[in-house]
């Protein structure tokens, strides 16, 4: 959803205070996620961070990417995170970053042996739905592919390659294989949101330079009317039993 030169640029001015709007909007998802989080004891980690200011809301938690930089904890590649730290981790936070994982199954497998009993995963990713297809197929610089056979993609660069349909396919399409595959993952939470507010915040591309107060009015709106059937984004919420 961002190129490097704008996660570089996000990471040293931080982007809360670049697109006052999308702060408001991430600050959200953050508390969001704060109020799924796992009681159980072993560490809270966010994979992908990026410009990710969500140790505001959630103090006890490290923050990771696969680059190092001022806003990075540890560096960490979302496929190690169960060789790394194995039975210890009790929430894996990931925000627009699943999608661009080529290896999905790879991954839910590393992710299960990282986290204790009890320990979710918890995820901010595109919706399907008749809006949400039109916008990131019409408006999205990256793929979003419903029709895609497997889990697995071609990936060259983890930051651009993806495909923004991927928590559909296995969270929703794939379920039962999911489930199969998963037996001790149990899917707690799938909420819709943000339809419009996204996007006229400009989102990581562009900064409309709408204000706090407005988008806020955009949000409650949302909320209310608009949220569950045309949300661009899903708050998902795995926990592992």
């Amino acid at each position: 959803m961002k190129n490097k030169g704008e996660v570089l640029t996000q990471n040293r001015i931080g982007f809360e205070n670049i697109n006052v709007a999308l702060g408001v909007l991430y600050r959200e998802w953050y508390e969001l996620i704060a109020q799924q989080l796992s009681n159980e004891q072993g560490m809270n980690l966010e994979l992908g961070c990026g410009a990710s200011f969500i140790d505001e809301i959630i103090k006890n938690i490290k923050k990771s990417d696969i680059f190092l930089n001022s806003n990075t904890d540890l560096k960490i590649d979302a496929m190690e995170v169960g060789i790394r730290f194995e039975n210890e981790i009790s929430n894996l936070i990931l925000i627009n970053v699943f999608h661009h994982i080529s290896n999905p199954e790879l991954f839910l497998r590393s992710a299960e042996k990282s986290l204790v009993s009890g320990g979710r995963i918890i995820m901010v990713e595109p919706s399907n739905n008749i809006w949400s297809r039109l916008i990131y197929k019409l408006v999205g610089h990256e793929k979003f592919d419903t029709e895609q056979k497997t889990w697995k993609f071609e990936s060259n660069d983890p930051l651009l390659d993806s495909n923004q349909a991927l928590s559909w396919i296995i969270f929703k399409r794939d379920f039962k294989k999911f489930k199969k595959l998963f037996p001790k993952f149990s899917l707690l939470k799938k909420k819709s949101m943000m339809p419009f507010s996204y996007l006229l915040s400009g989102g990581h591309t562009y900064n409309s330079k709408v204000g706090k107060v407005f988008i806020k009015i955009i949000r409650k709106i949302e909320q209310i009317l608009f949220d569950k059937k045309f949300g661009i984004f899903d708050l998902i919420c795995i926990e592992k039993h």
